[in-house]
């Protein structure tokens, strides 16, 4: 039994001035608003965008793959299953999304406790197709908290817990092992590899929400597996090389601490840089695919391979950026970015432009920004443009240069909630 209702009931009670905000609907029309009342294939309801837009808005929120529409496709399957609680709480999570994308607040304060609601009465002794619903809904839920990251209560750690949880039981019961269970437990391994780093960073967290950077992550291959090299489209590389990432921050110490200097901490950075250097990432391999998208998909896996050496050397390691090693792999990096339209991975994009020494590398990124924004308006680009900005402005105002380290949780403790690179 997955046990993760007290954590429910904790989100509830902390957000008793969202659930207030019943008080404003009439239940009557209410109750006509949902979907018992509406036609199976009334997708409005579901994402007021759907009906008016090719590619929808919400899927460019839940993921900044440019295969999102594959994973929104799959979580609107998985919330018309039925009307039981899992399928009803991925529903009302996924219009929770919709309604905050909008700036409807009420609204989308009502169905997210809705999915609340139908979490509760959904955990127990669940099917592992059912753990896989249940897990996505919660995952829906903590993706819209760290999007409403200006006016959220800090509680997306709340939801992503019990995700971890939920997605812990659905492994046991093999309710990862389908091609659908696999695409979702990806999608949550990256945005874990993306929060590992953020917590890492991020000056505001507290005892409970350390624990997230120190919980096991969970992937759909062994790193052992040859499918481990393979591009995964979600998440824009390898599994082997997201794991890696997490590999290295865990694997990143203050610079006072004792340890930092010591063999074993050198001998761990080093077999870390050896495996990120030799690291080859396969196409994925499907077919259909238009030449300049495949080259794209490898040039993007690629900067990310190189975003994570650059983070390697420049804050676990903490060489200068004109060391050998380190000039050489951001000198890849924007030559690289040169040869890419636009970006729609952030944490590569951040971790390469806080590397932008001259006005050419600035202008290579702040032209990448463009194209990124323009291709994807919603969703991470947004904030990671913001965040780049006002680290050139820290380091311009130093005259000598500031530590790496330093310079990342001075940008990312000024959101209010971890950023999420995903």
């Amino acid at each position: 039994m997955v046990c993760i209702t007290p954590i429910l009931n904790r989100h509830i009670t902390s957000n008793l001035t969202y659930l207030s905000a019943w008080a404003y609907y009439n239940p009557k029309p209410y109750s006509c608003f949902w979907f018992p009342h509406q036609p199976y294939n009334s997708m409005a309801r579901l994402d007021p965008f759907l009906t008016v837009n090719s590619r929808s808005p919400i899927a460019r929120l839940i993921s900044s793959s440019h295969d999102a529409d594959n994973l929104y496709g799959l979580l609107v399957r998985l919330s018309f299953n039925d009307n039981e609680p899992p399928s009803l709480a991925t529903r009302h999570a996924i219009s929770a999304l919709s309604y905050q994308h909008l700036s409807m607040e009420r609204t989308a304060i009502m169905h997210r406790t809705s999915a609340i609601r139908a979490l509760q009465n959904a955990i127990g002794y669940l099917e592992p197709s059912q753990i896989i619903q249940t897990t996505a809904a919660s995952m829906l839920l903590s993706v819209a908290e760290i999007l409403n990251y200006e006016a959220s209560i800090p509680s997306w750690y709340i939801f992503f817990c019990g995700t971890k949880n939920l997605l812990r039981q659905a492994t046991q019961k093999g309710g990862t092992c389908t091609e659908d269970g696999a695409l979702i437990m990806d999608w949550i391994f990256y945005h874990d590899a993306m929060y590992m780093f953020s917590v890492r960073h991020w000056g505001h967290k507290r005892g409970h929400q350390k624990k997230i950077s120190r919980w096991k992550t969970m992937m759909s291959k062994a790193t052992s597996a040859s499918e481990s090299h393979v591009v995964v489209p979600t998440i824009g590389c390898s599994l082997e090389l997201l794991n890696l990432l997490c590999e290295v921050v865990h694997a990143i110490l203050d610079r006072e601490d004792p340890s930092y200097h010591s063999q074993a901490h050198l001998k761990r950075i080093r077999a870390l840089e050896i495996r990120l250097r030799g690291l080859e990432q396969c196409p994925d391999g499907v077919s259909g695919i238009e030449p300049e998208e495949k080259a794209h998909r490898s040039n993007i896996a690629e900067l990310f391979r190189l975003a994570t050496l650059t983070y390697l050397y420049r804050v676990a390691k903490g060489e200068s950026r004109e060391s050998i090693d380190a000039n050489t792999i951001i000198e890849r990096a924007f030559a690289l970015l040169r040869n890419v339209k636009n970006c729609e991975r952030p944490w590569s994009l951040f971790i390469i432009a806080l590397e932008a020494r001259t006005e050419h590398h600035r202008a290579i990124v702040l032209e990448i920004l463009k194209e990124s924004l323009r291709m994807q308006p919603v969703g991470m680009i947004a904030l990671t443009k913001r965040m780049i900005h006002d680290a050139w402005v820290q380091q311009d105002l130093h005259d000598e240069e500031i530590d790496p380290l330093t310079l990342y949780g001075l940008i990312i403790s000024r959101s209010r909630v971890p950023p999420c690179f995903a």
